[in-house]
């Protein structure tokens, strides 16, 4: 097989020490000739390495993406050689034959003859913007793990305030928390708001009955650890906002889009790179984001299989902007949400909704074009004799007599 890569160097990573192998051809030989040493994760034992690697003028380094461990790995080398990381599934070896030397060894083979896919990593820039916008993701799980819990300490409590009040957490809620977490006696005249005041005596009936003490310190605990997760999930928005400044004009380009606000927009694009010339069509993106369908073709019969995995960060993002999008009435993305409904189901319909969005963002990246929505009545105009078929039959199932006119243009 012919060789891309002649002095090629893999890295089998583990937690406490990393097994090189360096294979090095020259010329016409077709033995390369190869290289293995160990060496330590410790700052000196990496500094090694570099050093180790530099000497041997290595011009490729390979290595798996093993959980977080070569995350460091690649920023060390980053300027040293071209460092690609990929995935493991993709490089498994024969069974019954791993050893961390054979694993290395077959890194470097298979990278030498450019059989491996590479894996895209961002620029620094990107990467310290993405690790917020994950860290904010984690955070409000969390956020609404307590808000699940202290719900469930409540129900203990026979304090049945979520079946009255739909936000426990909003305004009206939070007073009515921590008048209960303090023993206090709750008027609901004086802290309900808005549409709770259509409901004050069912909330007079609800607060009767107060916590224990023991309950009441468990929920003062609750709201306190509320409270500390909201604060750090404002000051982590806050610096999100602040890094993803020079993507502004980025930003304000897809937050036209129904469905997307800044902070989602800037989670979106911290997971795609915000530069969609590494992906070679709007396929490519999807197929990594786990929107595209698998394949699954033998005997020239295709059988159902669902998405394919990907990134489940990027996916998440565009699931829960597709959910907003179909909320907005006389949009696109609504329509076509209702139209696929009715033939392949909720969820299938809200995943071709996200990929679809995910292409729109490729395309208007790409093109630098701005957004324009096709109009709830897209479907409809585009086949219309076969629209007012449909609902002409429709009418007549419902048992009613339809006459069509056509109206006069004013």
């Amino acid at each position: 097989m012919r060789i891309i890569r002649k002095r090629c160097l893999g890295l089998d990573i583990h937690k406490k020490q990393i097994t090189a192998h360096l294979r090095v051809h020259r010329g016409s030989e077709l033995e390369p000739i190869a290289l293995e040493t160990v060496f330590g994760t410790v700052p000196r034992e990496l500094e090694r390495m570099r050093e180790w690697i530099r000497e041997h003028e290595v011009s490729d380094v390979v290595v798996e993406a093993t959980s977080v461990y070569w995350m460091h790995l690649y920023e060390l080398l980053e300027g040293v050689a071209t460092v690609a990381v990929v995935n493991a599934a993709h490089v498994k070896k024969v069974p019954g034959r791993k050893t961390d030397v054979g694993d290395a060894q077959w890194l470097a083979e298979l990278h030498a003859h450019g059989l491996l896919r590479v894996s895209f990593i961002p620029p620094r820039p990107v990467r310290e913007l993405r690790a917020l916008t994950r860290y904010r993701t984690k955070l409000v799980a969390e956020r609404t793990a307590i808000k699940n819990r202290t719900i469930k300490l409540l129900e203990m409590a026979g304090v049945k305030l979520s079946s009255v009040v739909s936000n426990v957490f909003g305004r009206t809620g939070r007073a009515i928390l921590d008048g209960l977490s303090q023993g206090q006696a709750i008027d609901p005249v004086r802290v309900a708001r808005g549409s709770l005041r259509e409901k004050i005596p069912q909330l007079s009936e609800v607060l009767r009955r107060q916590p224990s003490p023991s309950l009441r310190e468990l929920l003062q605990m609750h709201l306190r650890a509320y409270d500390a997760l909201d604060s750090q999930i404002a000051e982590t928005e806050a610096r999100i906002f602040e890094r993803a400044k020079p993507w502004q004009t980025l930003i304000d380009q897809i937050d036209a889009i129904p469905g997307i606000n800044p902070l989602a927009a800037i989670t979106l694009l911290a997971e795609t790179g915000f530069d969609m010339s590494v992906y070679r069509n709007e396929r490519h993106l999807t197929s990594l984001s786990g929107l595209a369908p698998g394949n699954a073709i033998s005997a020239d019969r295709r059988r159902a299989v669902g998405v394919r995995k990907g990134n489940r960060h990027l996916k998440r993002i565009c699931i829960q902007i597709a959910w907003a999008a179909t909320k907005k009435k006389d949009s696109f993305q609504r329509a076509r949400f209702l139209r696929l409904q009715r033939r392949i189901g909720r969820n299938k319909a809200i995943v071709a909704v996200a990929r679809q969005i995910l292409v729109l963002v490729f395309h208007m990246l790409s093109t630098n074009r701005p957004y324009r929505d096709l109009g709830a009545t897209f479907y409809d105009e585009r086949s219309r004799e076969h629209a007012v078929e449909r609902y002409t039959k429709r009418l007549a199932a419902l048992g009613f007599v339809v006459q069509l006119q056509k109206r006069q243009a004013p």
